[in-house]
């Protein structure tokens, strides 16, 4: 876990949104942001600020050290999102989660006692390819069934998704597929297209990136302009009244959720400098 991600985990813990952090720390909510993106560090003064701020020393904050009690406390996102839900259940809800939690641990705790054994199965010399389809193990990502939009706002969050098995023409690198509502991104992505997406991963400039600015996803183009204002671009000219942009000193919360992996490099669209060159 980096350093953006541990402080996101713990101001959710402490049920503090970026703003509050910021006004409690002396900083702008954009450098927050930065921050929890993994875009840039904090300085040490800041770093010693935001400690106190969430009562934790500054070597967890770096990762260098975590107490039991902290390391508890540091959930991901979507742990915390499943300890919320888990919450509203009834008795019988909480009785049947914690029952299927008990046959999981099960099942791992059996496959890492037979990982343990070292035993060596021995195989026949010659198989057939169907044979040896069937030894590979099988890989499974999460789609989520509700598109991300090229230029329109969808929540991504949530558990609306499906386990989706796929083969070695997948990137392994992938985290999740998600499907494209828009053209927003053509010719790069077209409407209805499914993309496969890397979380945990710095963008550059001209990237194609899965983005939550203020609750609503886009699927857009990143791109950060000279004055430190964020424009998540349309490749596609005629839909650039889609662009969304959020200034430095907006105050919006923006979260990239993974890179939509290509196997080119998007370029930025030439509408974009127009300007500049006039």
């Amino acid at each position: 876990m980096n350093f953006g991600e541990r402080l996101k985990n713990m101001r959710m813990d402490r049920k503090l949104t970026q703003a509050e952090l910021a006004d409690a720390v002396g900083v702008s909510v954009v450098t927050v942001r930065y921050w929890e993106s993994n875009t840039k560090k904090p300085a040490m003064d800041a770093l010693v600020s935001v400690s106190k701020v969430l009562r934790v020393s500054t070597d967890t904050l770096l990762g260098l050290s975590v107490t039991a009690q902290e390391d508890r406390l540091a959930l991901s996102p979507a742990e915390h999102r499943l300890v919320l839900d888990y919450r509203t259940l009834d008795t019988y809800g909480k009785k049947a989660v914690r029952t299927m939690c008990l046959l999981e641990k099960e099942r791992i705790d059996e496959l890492a006692a037979k990982a343990k054994t070292n035993v060596i199965e021995l195989k026949p010399a010659t198989q057939t390819k169907q044979q040896t389809r069937r030894h590979k193990r099988e890989r499974y990502i999460p789609r989520y069934t509700t598109p991300s939009a090229a230029g329109y706002s969808v929540p991504l969050d949530g558990v609306d998704f499906e386990m989706l098995l796929v083969d070695d023409s997948v990137p392994p690198q992938a985290d999740y597929a998600v499907n494209i509502d828009g053209n927003s991104m053509y010719p790069y992505i077209s409407d209805g297209d499914m993309v496969y997406v890397q979380k945990d991963v710095e963008l550059s400039i001209g990237d194609i990136g899965i983005f939550c600015v203020d609750g609503a996803m886009y699927c857009k183009q990143y791109y950060v302009d000279d004055e430190h204002n964020l424009i998540l671009v349309s490749a596609n000219p005629k839909l650039r009244h889609t662009n969304v942009f959020v200034g430095a000193d907006f105050g919006s919360s923006v979260t990239c959720c993974g890179k939509v992996l290509v196997d080119f490099r998007p370029e930025l669209p030439d509408y974009l400098f127009e300007d500049d060159d006039e």
